[in-house]
């Protein structure tokens, strides 16, 4: 009887020695897209660690930079929303950043993972030019694995949606396409809206990324020839 507890004893006690496990968090989407510096223009990111400390608190940091703190759940786990970093088209209009979660009263007890943010712009050249021209679509935010979609609305109402590209390229969506500026014949005068997205239907809130700009379609008028 003696031996048995004994045994049992030390079972025990080499349990309860045991190091807790190191914290981790999930990997993050492979870029985020960042239309301007304020909160609701920047795509937010879905943070999910564990390991932590029952009830302890928690440090989020973006490239070293405290974003937000919160506190672990009894099983040692957080979660959290967070805008993704600002991105301008500066130095290229994308980069790397790293997000690493930390417990403030044990900051060995720490997990980082690592992304990417980008400007998301889409411009067209030559500006001005006739509806009819073909122009240089470029774009880059558009990070669905999906095709990327040019609506053409004027007076509030869709007049025709084309695809620009099946599929942009690399983490960040980028594209560079030659298309039409207005692929409608006698694209009538007036301020026409182009939405670009990465949906099939035009809706004015897409669940995707998306940029507007107005195309000023305006009369000419030739002087008379001699």
């Amino acid at each position: 009887m003696f031996l048995r507890a004994l045994i049992a004893t030390t079972l025990a006690s080499a349990a309860l020695a045991a190091p807790a496990a190191a914290a981790t968090v999930d990997a993050l989407k492979p870029c985020y897209a960042s239309d301007g510096p304020a909160d609701n223009q920047r795509e937010m990111i879905r943070v999910h660690a564990a390991g932590f400390t029952p009830e302890s608190v928690l440090d989020l940091y973006i490239d070293g930079e405290l974003v937000d703190s919160g506190i672990a759940d009894e099983f040692g786990e957080t979660r959290a929303s967070i805008p993704a970093p600002f991105q301008g088209r500066a130095g290229g209009g994308e980069r790397p950043f790293t997000l690493a979660v930390v417990e403030r009263d044990n900051p060995v007890n720490a997990a980082s993972t690592g992304s990417r943010v980008t400007n998301l712009a889409v411009t067209l050249r030559p500006n001005p030019a006739k509806p009819s021209r073909r122009v240089r679509f470029r774009g880059r935010g558009f990070t669905k694995p999906a095709p990327v979609f040019a609506h053409y609305v004027i007076g509030g109402e869709l007049q025709k949606t084309v695809r620009l590209v099946r599929r942009p390229v690399g983490q960040c969506g980028v594209f560079s396409v030659k298309r039409k500026q207005i692929p409608i014949r006698n694209a009538r005068v007036g301020d026409w809206l182009l939405q670009i997205d990465q949906q099939r239907r035009w809706v004015e809130r897409p669940a995707s990324n998306m940029q507007r700009m107005t195309i000023k379609v305006r009369e000419t008028f030739l002087p008379p020839s001699r």
